[in-house]
């Protein structure tokens, strides 16, 4: 593949997010040329109308990308869930990451996303043993960056799903992360995810319709360093094969 680039958008309200500005949408691409700009028009619609508000301060930054920088992943599975209410989802999200996480890094996992103040704008680290936490910037986290999709997708989906299988392939990727627990911070979209063991769960109702807040939670082997797990996640492309 060759004349790839990475474009990346970062929207926020009332300034850039440095300074304290709220976020409002983030998103990313990995582009032919030719395509640079009709995406980079949908990103910036996207910060314009999304449900969480209008941004006032948007970012969007373009790189070239490299062919022999690329790791290219097979997409996780995946196995949709149905449940009838929050409670319900939850239990079933603890019970599938009970599989590779101590039940007290789970439940870590759950008070940390309901106690947050406002949406972050990357994933908390937290031990899957001991369920401390590792990373160090409350706010922002761990941001995943620089991954899409190749090739034609195995069913159709919605951005949402299209979005998260991809980020949550490439976390999955990532050598000394064992499971990830995630819900939307949309208010219009109820729907979240586990992933583990090489499967992307999807699971409903994993907030009530209207919430704001949502989060997401990388499980993490304290065995490998972490500024490996970081650097990966936040800086190697990953391009994602259906």
């Amino acid at each position: 593949m060759m004349g790839l680039y990475s474009i990346r958008m970062r929207g926020a309200e009332g300034g850039p997010h440095e300074e304290g500005g709220r976020h409002i949408s983030g998103a990313e691409r990995i582009v032919e040329e030719h395509d640079l700009e009709s995406v980079a028009a949908s990103l910036i619609h996207r910060a314009l109308q999304h449900s969480k508000g209008k941004s006032d301060f948007i970012n969007i930054r373009i790189d070239a990308v490299h062919d022999e920088d690329i790791a290219y992943v097979d997409c996780i599975a995946i196995d949709e869930h149905q449940t009838e209410s929050v409670k319900e989802s939850h239990e079933l999200a603890k019970e599938l990451l009970q599989s590779v996480v101590t039940n007290k890094a789970v439940e870590q996992a759950f008070t940390e996303l309901g106690q947050l103040p406002g949406n972050m704008r990357g994933a908390i680290l937290l031990d899957a043993n001991t369920g401390v936490r590792l990373d160090q910037d409350n706010m922002r986290g761990v941001r995943v960056s620089h991954m899409d999709a190749c090739g034609t997708e195995i069913r159709p989906m919605n951005v949402h799903m299209r979005e998260a299988l991809v980020l949550a392939t490439k976390v999955q990727s990532c050598p000394g992360i064992v499971g990830e627990l995630c819900w939307s911070d949309d208010p219009d979209y109820t729907v979240g995810y586990v992933a583990c063991n090489g499967v992307y769960h999807r699971i409903p109702n994993m907030k009530d319709m209207g919430n704001p807040i949502g989060g997401r939670v990388f499980f993490v082997d304290i065995n490998r360093p972490i500024h490996e797990i970081v650097d990966y996640l936040e800086n190697i492309t990953v391009l994602v094969r259906w």
